[in-house]
């Protein structure tokens, strides 16, 4: 009986083997033409990787390849002078009249189409072109596509063009190639269109350059903690998404430390519809940064309380005047975002023990330069900082516990030195 069971089981098996066999032979074609057109479009996949220049040290990542013609060039991942932000790929002519170019190799295939974007500049007596260059298997020169000329001196200029890879492609590059005796700069390099990725590090996740212009955004960073400033800055966008704002207070740990009192805060604030997106170690350049990504996209306040700058004396390279620079191009991106909103300027408030100190004497030069921007009514700018003082001068630990940030007195002070200033505005 076992055995007969067992014929009979074997019999259908093979029906039905044989049933979805013929299935199979019938509709192989379609499967074959389905399977092939996926394998064709993973073998289309194009992906460019780090457009925004966040990678690297020296050199962009994945943009280090090179080839020079005639003289000498340098590629180098330029941090000060960019489009967007942290930096820009740069080509130099290093002595003397030069070409060459910088370029990223990026996997490709004939008769792909895609476009391609960014912004570029230059800087010299210089010819520069933005192309595609598309290689064969053996990496021969296919097609040089030119997609934007720049000569001598020309300011970040965007740049849009729809690429066709021509046959026998097997991979293209993303080239920035100079002439002559100057600099170029490529940046924000997007790719667009049917099986394109673009790739880009995260540069919130990685360690700031150490030298920061105080007038152009910079994300902030701490090193023990990488993705912390991020995750403060998207706190504080939440924020303005879920609930109605009238008042920001605006600044750097001085400002975030109103956190730490939470009844004095209600006792002057509580009632305004106020928010404290203070951010510890934050310099102008990261409040700009924030600003930029979206801090007052959701919200038009009525008044901003700013007080930010102190942290940009901390090895600073720049000097006061450009501090002050960077503080004016705060209130000046605030009016652009909310044109309706009032500023209530603080001035840096004293830090440090003793009186006549180098930080104590550029904070005064600082504040006397953005007193300037007070126009009595849409701008006020307010010096606190003598009431923080003793009468010579000296700041006292009850006040300033670490000669920089504040007590609960210390917040009490604040509170009262700006409290008619602060009601005015809000009157108004």
């Amino acid at each position: 009986m076992m055995h007969r069971l067992t014929a009979t089981g074997i019999m259908l098996i093979v029906a039905l083997v044989t049933l979805v066999s013929c299935i199979s032979l019938q509709s192989s074609p379609a499967q074959k033409s389905s399977s092939l057109s996926s394998k064709d479009k993973r073998q289309q996949s194009i992906t460019l990787r780090n457009g925004a220049m966040t990678l690297g040290k020296t050199v962009p990542g994945f943009w280090h390849h090179q080839w020079v013609g005639k003289g000498k060039i340098s590629i180098t991942r330029d941090t000060q002078i960019f489009k967007e932000g942290p930096a820009a790929l740069k080509v130099s002519s290093t002595s003397g009249p030069a070409k060459g170019q910088a370029f990223q190799l990026i996997k490709g295939a004939s008769g792909q189409s895609f476009t391609v974007s960014g912004f570029a500049k230059s800087t010299g007596n210089v010819k520069v072109h933005v192309a595609v260059q598309s290689f064969s298997k053996q990496l021969r020169p296919l097609q040089f596509q030119p997609v934007k000329y720049l000569f001598n001196n020309q300011d970040w200029i965007s740049f849009s063009q729809e690429i066709a890879l021509p046959p026998k492609t097997h991979r293209f590059g993303i080239v920035l190639l100079l002439e002559g005796q100057g600099e170029a700069w490529l940046d924000e390099v997007k790719l667009t269109g049917i099986n394109v990725r673009n790739i880009a590090g995260n540069p919130v996740k990685l360690p700031p350059p150490k030298q920061q212009d105080p007038t152009i955004p910079m994300h902030g960073y701490y090193p023990k903690f990488p993705r912390a400033w991020l995750k403060l800055h998207q706190q504080h966008l939440k924020q303005t998404q879920r609930r109605q704002i009238n008042v920001v207070f605006l600044g750097d740990s001085i400002t975030q430390g109103w956190r730490k009192h939470k009844q004095l805060w209600q006792q002057y604030y509580g009632k305004l519809d106020a928010v404290n997106f203070g951010v510890g170690g934050d310099r102008t350049q990261q409040i700009l940064w924030r600003i930029d990504h979206g801090l007052f996209d959701q919200i038009q306040p009525q008044l901003v309380v700013l007080n930010i700058g102190v942290n940009n004396l901390w090895g600073d390279q720049f000097g006061a005047a450009r501090i002050a620079e960077g503080v004016e191009k705060i209130v000046d991106t605030i009016q652009a975002k909310s044109p309706q909103t009032k500023i209530l300027l603080l001035g840096i408030l004293p830090t440090g023990e003793k009186p006549n100190t180098a930080n104590r004497k550029k904070i005064q030069a600082i504040n006397r330069q953005i007193e300037r921007l007070d126009n009595g009514s849409t701008i006020r700018f307010l010096d606190m900082g003598p009431n923080f003082l003793e009468p010579d001068g000296t700041i006292s630990t009850k006040i300033m516990p670490d000669y920089l940030h504040l007590s609960k007195q210390g917040y009490k002070i604040w509170a009262t030195s700006m409290q008619k200033t602060f009601a005015e505005m809000l009157k108004q």
